[in-house]
């Protein structure tokens, strides 16, 4: 098992990429371990690393890991500093972390957002909305654009849009989406607008109907996972 931090350090010190390129790490707690796997996170100087800290999601309701962290990758070190800290990570904590971690999944992703808005979007963040999708033979591009297509609903009818990300490599979800809310209550509270409205929303944004936006999501995918999750400080 590597260490929790260097999953988020090659992240930050790896082979150049487009700023649009992510580092998605999930790690399962061993039994009763997961206040000191917190602990280590929070405690990390992530200075050392230039200031790129990752969002890290803590597991509310509805999947098996405990922890989420996303990164930019492809970002380089450029002083000793951060080349120090990243060896020492290597080669001090390893077997610390191996105590601590019962399952890791570490998995590449794209998206059109690039890291400085999710930055933004996160400082006003309480909890996320991550829905995963493995889509059906030959639906990828379809399920893509469904997506798009439900942001546009949710631009349209007030309501909070979801960071798109596309599966590169490491895990057999093909797309997953996370929404940056306030809250719990924000993120239940619907907008206050006439049934009418929902509807139009939904056919300027190219469905049917308001009810097509579910209907048509299912018959492009073949497994979905819908988690909430809280904010590590």
């Amino acid at each position: 098992m590597r260490t929790i931090i260097m999953a988020c350090l090659i992240a930050l010190n790896g082979v150049a990429a487009a700023a649009d390129d992510y580092l998605v790490t999930q790690y399962r707690a061993a039994p009763g371990k997961l206040p000191e796997l917190l602990k280590q996170i929070k405690e990390t100087d992530w200075d050392e690393v230039e200031g790129t800290r990752p969002i890290i999601m803590r597991h509310s309701q509805g999947d098996q890991w405990d922890l989420m962290l996303l990164a930019p990758y492809g970002d380089s070190c450029t002083s000793e500093k951060c080349a120090k800290f990243k060896s020492l990570w290597s080669t001090l904590l390893r077997a610390s972390t191996r105590l601590l971690v019962d399952y890791e999944l570490r998995f590449l992703a794209t998206s059109e957002t690039p890291w400085s808005k999710i930055q933004a979007m996160n400082s006003g963040t309480g909890l996320y909305h991550i829905e995963m999708f493995n889509a059906a033979a030959g639906k990828h591009d379809a399920l893509l654009s469904q997506r798009r297509r439900e942001n546009e609903y949710l631009a349209k009818t007030g309501q909070v849009t979801n960071v798109i990300f596309t599966v590169t490599m490491g895990s057999d979800v093909d797309a997953f989406t996370i929404g940056f809310h306030e809250s719990l209550k924000t993120f239940a509270e619907s907008p206050d607008l006439p049934t009418e409205a929902f509807e139009q929303a939904a056919v300027e944004a190219g469905f049917k109907n308001r009810a097509d936006i579910s209907f048509h999501l299912r018959e492009l995918i073949v497994g979905h996972h819908d988690t909430l999750a809280t904010k590590v400080k």
